[in-house]
């Protein structure tokens, strides 16, 4: 093969164009899925900052409602006896014991209540959101405004019935703590029992979460039914908890700065970026973390499912030529060779040549030709052994750890790939 670092004459460029070199724009792609999220930020900076206005535009009402609380709480408090004169001194004294703890929960009460409305509103923001970001990290053309409206038309519906059930379970659950933190300062129940429950409501609030960052995802690349997709985003949590835990994190990062002290300049920087960049980078991090486990775990399972997308593997090439079919058609009657072949390489023509390189020249269009000739002949062969002896497959072994975890993901005829 000739030394590709050597400087190509005008012919070998006419002859072998883009594809056959190195620089070819399919190798310029990310190679992996952390090169694809930087990349993303680099050149779609944009785009990402027009999705998080369009969701921020449709999920203020939770942060809103997320001010509307604190505001509820501090008003409560002021009106509360441990907060004011009350008339009374010594020895008389209010049994303050549980009104903090009891103002807090009458407040989620009503918080969660006016958010579950609010989710039918908040739904029309995500659904389109996460959906151009699946198209953004699958590297597809985007239309941010277009596309928005197109993912709300496909997957509002199953978007809102994940948002109002997380919603519903994750108010259970903080309803819950808070009446055992009321109870436990009252001194009322078992508080071993109590204690326990909390525990595991917390850590249910975080699992929780998980599975609905993974119905959003899953919602807007798969064609699955309701049940079937909260069964599939258990499986997912569940399977790979450390790396779920990491990810998530890294997503709420940028929101980290939004619980320093209000006066301080860095909330005001956090507010900024909230309206700006937070929401998309949190929707970017985890659609390409999504992405990369459907990859290596779900894809095969799913007909017609197509691997990395948006990122570029160096044997992705050949993987396809291999389980492309050759065979003849009725238009042609010979197999041609693939473009992505580089056994065979054209002499290149100097700008002084002499009769000796065009002697070579010759030869190596003759070995060319020649080698196209015996792929055809081989591949001609291969299709006459499958017609007789029938189409051989190929298995792989399935991964260990978390794949046999996900084995029964995507099994029924609804998994395919939107």
């Amino acid at each position: 093969m000739a030394n590709e670092t050597k400087r190509k004459g005008l012919f070998a460029k006419i002859i072998e164009g883009p594809e056959r070199s190195e620089d070819y724009a399919r190798s310029t792609l990310p190679s992996s899925r952390w090169a694809l999220g930087w990349d993303l930020v680099k050149t779609n900076f944009g785009k990402l900052v027009k999705i998080n206005l369009l969701m921020f535009l449709f999920l203020f009402p939770l942060f809103l409602l997320l001010v509307f609380r604190n505001v509820m709480i501090s008003s409560q408090a002021l009106d509360a006896p441990f907060s004011q004169n009350m008339g009374i001194g010594y020895p008389i004294i209010p049994n303050m014991v549980g009104i903090e703890q009891n103002i807090i929960l009458k407040v989620d009460v009503l918080f969660f209540i006016l958010l579950f409305i609010a989710s039918f509103y908040m739904a029309v923001g995500i659904s389109g959101g996460f959906y151009v970001m699946r198209n953004l990290v699958w590297t597809e053309g985007v239309f941010v405004a277009s596309d928005f409206w197109t993912g709300v038309k496909k997957n509002y519906k199953i978007v809102l019935s994940s948002t109002l059930a997380f919603v519903a379970v994750l108010g259970l659950s903080i309803i819950t703590v808070d009446v055992a933190n009321y109870q436990l300062i009252m001194g009322e129940g078992n508080k071993l029992f109590l204690t326990i429950s909390k525990i595991i409501c917390i850590i249910g609030a975080v699992f929780l979460s998980i599975c609905y960052l993974y119905t959003l995802t899953l919602g807007v690349t798969y064609k699955l039914r309701f049940f079937k997709l909260v069964r599939n985003a258990v499986i997912c949590a569940v399977a790979l908890i450390p790396t779920n835990l990491f990810f998530g994190a890294l997503s709420l990062l940028l929101f980290a700065i939004l619980f320093v002290d209000a006066t301080s300049m860095f909330f005001t920087i956090g507010l900024f970026l909230l309206i700006l960049l937070s929401i998309s980078i949190m929707a970017l991090i985890w659609t390409n973390y999504s992405q990369w486990v459907f990859d290596e775990f779900v894809n095969d399972k799913v007909a017609g499912a197509k691997k990395n997308r948006g990122i570029y593997k160096k044997n992705q090439v050949q993987e396809v030529e291999e389980e492309f079919d050759f065979s003849t058609t009725t238009f042609y009657s010979k197999h041609v060779k693939p473009i992505t072949d580089t056994e065979i390489e054209i002499e290149t023509l100097q700008e002084g040549y002499s009769r000796k390189d065009l002697i070579r020249l010759q030869e190596s269009k003759k070995a060319m030709m020649d080698d196209s000739d015996r792929y055809a002949e081989e591949q001609k062969k291969k299709v006459e052994q499958l017609k007789q002896g029938g189409k051989a497959t190929k298995t792989k072994d399935d991964k260990k750890g978390a794949k046999q975890v996900i084995d029964s993901f995507m099994q029924d005829d609804e998994g395919e790939e939107e």
